[in-house]
């Protein structure tokens, strides 16, 4: 298959050596490609051809270097410590004096705000549970 290919190419390029002068100069004679002022999905001009280059191209070695070795450490990031949470004992359960639609109230009078369930909130934001006739903060 290769070599066929190899074949190909090869008659086609001898075939262009031998072609008469005539059918290069009608392909260099085709305008330079540009793109056409009204609509740039289309050509101004076709056939065309591509540009020629800007200026003469050169061979140049590609060099590649090394990365340089890291000089200094990174650099230590210290973090302060967490403040200490708060306890999470959780206070002993208080008796309920009087509810109403929208909470309870314990014997001393604090106020327990209705949550969901048995659930309900202190006035510092804290979950409290209802157990019967007891209210629980955690």
């Amino acid at each position: 298959m290769k070599i066929a290919i190899l074949m190909c190419l090869f008659a086609a390029s001898s075939a262009w050596a031998d072609a008469p002068p005539e059918t290069v100069q009608a392909e260099t004679a085709l305008p330079v490609c540009q793109l056409d002022p009204q609509d740039s999905t289309k050509l101004l001009v076709e056939p065309c051809r591509p540009a020629p280059p800007v200026g003469a191209r050169r061979a140049v070695p590609q060099v590649i270097g090394r990365m340089p070795a890291t000089q200094m450490p990174p650099p230590v990031i210290q973090y302060q410590a967490a403040p200490p949470a708060p306890s999470t004992v959780p206070s002993a359960p208080r008796p309920i004096g009087a509810c109403d639609a929208g909470g309870c109230r314990d014997a001393a009078g604090a106020r327990y705000n209705t949550g969901v369930g048995n659930q309900t909130l202190d006035a510092n934001g804290r979950i409290c549970h209802r157990n019967g006739a007891f209210i629980q903060c955690f």
